[in-house]
């Protein structure tokens, strides 16, 4: 229903479509309700006068009359007066008037999702990710999803998890790949893949290292941690908090970097130890270039988190991904 004092605009249809009804019209042969004469009757509802409804909707006033006629012939009342100077609606048009809308737009919203879905795997998506799963995760998804769909273009945005966090609740990006879930109701967060965290060494300094480590050992050895925003800092100082670390400071800090890749190299180089994704220093274990120490209770097992707002209905390329990358088997 429109609100009073509104004038209902008549949409312009761009094909005939059918609403089934109940009966058979046996003047016209007519099986259902044709979206034409919905159309026609939106027109003259509007207007008030056929000249200018046909004008409206681009026909003739003889075939918007015809229209009418077998509406009013198939429903089987009269729906517009015409007998006197003036054009007006029936009661029966009156209470016709309110159905005619919504069937229209009933089939203007189906067609309009019709052709979001029949462009889906088509056009441009703005996925984000944090360092480890936008370097390790993303790219290989990336590849899979966009090989079947060549007309698709996806940009990846790598920063750190609230950056991240923060652009999507920008709005700056559909989806994001995150090491910790945003705490705030805006989004909605879902599981998606995960990772170990290692706490690892150069060889030379991990073979001086007795283990496992205790606790003890663990607040002694030089620590090299991610930037302010990081998820990996976050999972690794939660973790550590609930087996005995209860403050930053409990580490022996030398270095924080902005990037996993600068803290794999730093610690390469024998700069001191760090707690960083398997997913990045796997190759370097298997090449002997790293090496794996043993914390207290064993590895850390982290969970990633695929977010978007809630505020904001997701492209149909966007909920096509995120179909992807949560049920790829499926996709």
């Amino acid at each position: 229903m429109f609100a009073a004092g509104l004038r209902y605009r008549t949409p312009r249809i761009r094909s005939c479509c059918s609403f089934q009804a109940n009966s058979i019209s046996k003047k016209t042969g007519q099986h259902m309700i044709e979206m034409r004469q919905i159309q026609v009757f939106l027109a003259i509802s509007e207007h008030l006068n056929f000249s200018r409804a046909a004008e409206k909707i681009y026909l003739t006033q003889p075939t918007v009359s015809g229209h009418l006629k077998n509406l009013e012939n198939f429903l089987k009342v009269q729906l517009v007066d015409r007998s006197g100077r003036e054009v007006r609606l029936t009661s029966a048009g009156e209470i016709f008037l309110p159905f005619a809308r919504r069937i229209f737009a009933l089939q203007e919203k189906a067609r309009k999702e019709m052709r979001l879905y029949a462009g889906a795997e088509h056009g441009k998506l703005e996925i984000g990710g944090s360092n480890t799963p936008g370097q390790y995760i993303l790219p290989a998804v990336i590849g899979r999803f966009t090989q079947s769909r060549q007309q698709t273009k996806v940009t990846l945005r790598i920063e750190d998890s609230q950056s991240i966090i923060d652009l999507v609740g920008d709005g700056e990006l559909e989806l994001g790949l995150v090491g910790n879930p945003p705490t705030d109701k805006d989004f909605i967060s879902i599981k998606c893949q995960g990772d170990e965290l290692y706490l690892v060494a150069s060889p030379a300094r991990g073979r001086s290292i007795s283990s496992p480590l205790s606790l003890e050992t663990l607040r002694k050895l030089p620590f090299i941690i991610r930037e302010k925003g990081s998820g990996t800092r976050r999972s690794m100082l939660s973790v550590l908090q609930q087996r005995g670390l209860t403050k930053l400071e409990d580490l022996n800090l030398v270095a924080e970097m902005g990037s996993a890749e600068a803290v794999r190299q730093a610690v390469k180089n024998d700069l001191g130890v760090t707690i960083i994704s398997n997913l990045c220093v796997d190759e370097d274990l298997k090449n002997g270039n790293l090496q794996q120490l043993s914390l207290p209770d064993g590895p850390i097992k982290r969970d990633f988190y695929l977010i978007y707002n809630r505020d904001r209905r997701l492209s149909p390329l966007a909920e096509l991904f995120k179909e992807y990358i949560l049920n790829p088997e499926k996709t």
